[in-house]
């Protein structure tokens, strides 16, 4: 797992700016709005400010004042002092640049993006990685490198506008010291690997928002210390978040153009994490917050998402492709595969249907797996693959009849915004005894999609299989759902995979950027 490196967070100057003068309320002496200020010092030309030695002096001593901060409030005792230097903006960039450099767009790239695009999490004609690097070189503040284990602060930011953001950053810290990151980190993708019948989606990615949503709880505290009050004891303030206003809060121009998958992935690890500690605090104080999450971590988007799912201790049936070499007849190989996670859910319904059953629908996923094929009479180099060269299979489940049965109408629906043509097929009645609930056939441009709901109040999809070869793979998915998984790969929610990348990490910091400015406007100030 590449998602965590070696950095903790490159966090946008910006990202944070809003939180820090609304938690006291403040306006400036000139009248300005808090928003004003916020995207006044967003707009800060970075060469106009340059530290003195005596403001070096200021920040490196804050570093210990933070660092017990930080460890009292989360409980996580100190082991070591914590190394500091102070970076210059060609440091950041030239670290940030050869962190991509290293790690940026690879043939694992390719396959997902094609994937991607041909389940309609974004458009055919989108170029993925055109995108993220246009998205990246937004302005940042300290960072934490997990490898070196030291504080990064910079030299060109003032003193107090980054002491906020080492609370963020030394909270990463502290973590590290209790439980070495990079291995915590590592730990649930290695457990899936390990374990291929018990592998759910991507547990690791879901630990991510453990990391993030704990530093974010300890900078909130570090910025209602001074007025006496913290997380624990006003909960309202983290369901702000929730707010129409906040989720709607991606308004440039950059973010408009960005599909829903990357926005909701953007904002999991910051704004879900938050949620989802901010619930463990309220329901189990700081202990069950932090040290509880680190030693019992979710396992998926579905236990952050749905905090309640979590501390039940709800345990989901693993929804799973099977081996379909037999069925395919050697025709195909397996291109791609992995999970559909909630998150992902979240983002389809989004992008095709509203975010009214998004929120109604997408708490109510109880699992889902899919596998892309690739024709071996069609294989040609990666660069020049396109989505006609795939075909899919995707299986999800359910936790009602009626969820079930929507969600299978709305995917059927949403064909027609997904292909250049589609026609709906009249579907003949199904006199056998295992017949389907609901079915809908559609003809594309690329294939048949065929989309049925089963009593078990699972939604079974095929693209791109000629009807004959999709009844087959639809029966033995039915028949042997317990068979092995494809390649016996562990199944890495799709939306998730994207942290993968350097230049979608720089993303969601501008994504969540936005997200504060929506809490702004949500308070009003």
């Amino acid at each position: 797992m590449k998602t965590f490196r070696r950095r903790c967070g490159f966090f946008a100057v910006g990202f944070l700016t809003w939180f820090a003068f609304s938690a006291y309320g403040q306006q400036s002496d000139s009248g300005q709005t808090l928003g004003d200020v916020a995207r006044k010092l967003r707009k800060d030309p970075t060469n106009e400010v340059k530290m003195t030695d005596a403001d070096t002096k200021k920040l490196f001593e804050s570093v210990d004042r933070i660092f017990a901060f930080a460890a009292e409030d989360t409980g996580m005792p100190k082991h070591a002092a914590v190394k500091r230097r102070l970076v210059s903006k060609a440091d950041v960039e030239k670290y940030a640049t050869g962190q991509m450099a290293k790690e940026e767009f690879t043939k694992r790239f390719a396959q997902e993006e094609l994937s991607l695009k041909k389940l309609g999490f974004i458009p055919r004609d989108f170029n993925l990685k055109e995108f993220l690097v246009k998205s990246t070189g937004q302005e940042i503040a300290a960072y934490y490198d997990d490898e070196t284990k030291t504080i990064s602060m910079l030299n060109w930011v003032p003193p107090d506008r980054q002491e906020p953001i080492l609370a963020h950053e030394l909270t990463h810290a502290l973590q590290d010291q209790n439980y070495d990151l990079a291995k915590w980190m590592k730990a649930g993708t290695k457990a899936a690997e390990s374990d291929a019948k018990d592998a759910t989606d991507d547990s690791a990615l879901a630990r991510k928002a453990v990391v993030e949503g704990q530093a974010m709880v300890v900078y909130v505290d570090y910025l209602l210390k001074p007025v006496g009050r913290s997380l624990e004891d006003t909960p309202g303030l983290i369901y702000q978040m929730e707010e129409p206003a906040v989720k709607a809060a991606v308004d440039s121009q950059l973010m408009h153009d960005a599909p829903m998958i990357l926005r909701e992935a953007g904002t999991f690890a910051y704004q879900g994490g938050l949620i989802f500690e901010g619930e463990l605090l309220h329901k189990g104080g700081k202990k069950m917050a932090f040290a509880g999450a680190f030693a019992h971590p979710p396992q998926n988007t579905h236990e952050v998402l749905q905090p309640e799912t979590y501390l039940r201790g709800e345990k989901l049936a693993t929804v799973r492709i099977p081996d379909m070499q037999a069925v395919l007849s050697s025709q195909y190989d397996v291109y791609d595969s992995g999970g559909i996670g909630e998150l992902d859910v979240r983002a389809l319904l989004k992008q095709y249907g509203g975010r009214k059953i998004a929120d109604e629908l997408s708490s109510e996923w109880q699992g889902g797996a899919y596998v892309t094929y690739r024709r071996k009479d069609k294989v040609v180099a990666d660069v020049s693959a396109g989505t006609g060269d795939l075909a899919l299979l995707y299986a999800s489940r359910w936790k009602t009849p009626q969820a079930a049965e929507r969600f299978a109408h709305f995917y059927a629906d949403a064909v027609s915004q997904r292909y250049r043509s589609a026609t709906a097929q009249t579907v003949q009645a199904c006199s056998g005894t295992s017949c389907p609930v609901s079915m809908a056939q559609i003809t594309t441009e690329e294939g048949p999609v065929i989309v049925e709901h089963w009593e078990d109040n699972s939604v079974i999809v095929s693209e791109s299989f000629d009807t004959a070869t999709a009844a087959k793979l639809h029966t033995a998915l039915r028949d042997d759902a317990s068979a092995v998984h494809a390649q016996n790969s562990p199944q890495e929610e799709i939306g998730l995979r994207l942290f993968e990348i350097p230049a979608f990490q720089e993303l969601a910091q501008e994504i969540g950027e936005r997200v504060l400015e929506g809490m702004r406007q949500q308070s009003g100030r």
